[in-house]
């Protein structure tokens, strides 16, 4: 099921309880139907095989925790740089759409490769997140 972002204006009319908190959870990403590709998973200890995510390819991951989803762009081998999942106007999460990400909440869009704004309201590139490889296992660095 499509659920669609909250506007602001919604959002800062909720009242601070569970209701509200439940509307806000509707700017997070499902693992069905997120956008042409769902996202790959890390095991519960935030590890996922790098030989799980391919290369010359970009790939959203979900480690867990808080903002789990990372952009995850592989060249060859170890060739890793990552990114932060979520739009920079205003936080919702992103879906991946071929070499795009697209932000559902206000039509943001992203380069898949780069991170780099190529459609506003977003202003500003997806921010860099360290990620370590370590005996073939991908993770977030502490």
């Amino acid at each position: 099921m499509d659920r669609p972002c909250l506007s602001r204006r919604l959002a800062l009319a909720l009242p601070v309880t569970a209701a509200g908190v439940g509307g806000l959870a509707a700017c997070a990403p499902e693992d069905e139907g997120f956008g042409s590709s769902a996202p790959l998973r890390a095991e519960e200890d935030g590890e996922i095989a790098l030989s799980d995510i391919p290369e010359n390819a970009s790939t959203l991951v979900n480690f867990g925790g808080q903002q789990p989803f990372v952009l995850i762009v592989r060249g060859s081998g170890e060739d890793i740089e990552a990114y932060s999942g979520y739009c920079t106007h205003n936080g919702c999460a992103l879906r991946q759409a071929e070499t795009e990400l697209d932000c559902p909440c206000h039509g943001s869009r992203f380069d898949a490769a780069t991170g780099e704004v190529l459609v506003g309201p977003a202003t500003t590139h997806l921010p860099a997140v360290a990620v370590t490889v370590e005996d073939g296992m991908l993770r977030r660095a502490s």
